[in-house]
């Protein structure tokens, strides 16, 4: 994987809209391979990155399970929980889940090799 790193930002809807909007009209190398996921309180950011759930992210781009299922088991952890918090963390952006194998098991993935966090 292409080294890509991945910024957890608290800031407001404006100050990220206006950043989006900055970017798209001037493009720079300032963000290449990053990806910036803004965040518009601590209380949002910390119910999203958990201690669990940062060991689920690790675990991903350490071990590439081929499922959830193989998930749970690497972190020792019940599936369903751990179906959660992969669903939570693919819709905040932080992986992506695909369907491999023969019964169509969703396969997450990390999306970075380094995980950020600026206030």
């Amino acid at each position: 994987m292409k080294s890509k790193r991945v910024i957890l930002v608290v800031e407001s809807t404006k100050t990220a809209l206006d950043r989006a909007v900055s970017v798209i009209k001037k493009p720079t190398r300032k963000y290449a391979n990053m990806l910036i996921i803004s965040f518009p309180d601590f209380d949002t950011l910390g119910k999203v990155i958990t201690g669990a759930r940062l060991e689920l992210l690790t675990a991903i781009r350490v071990h590439k399970p081929k499922s959830i299922q193989e998930l749970a088991k690497l972190v020792e952890r019940d599936f369903k929980n751990v179906y959660q918090d992969v669903k939570l963390l693919a819709e905040y952006g932080l992986i992506t889940l695909k369907e491999s194998g023969p019964r169509r098991a969703s396969k997450p993935e990390s999306k970075f090799s380094e995980l950020v966090l600026a206030a």
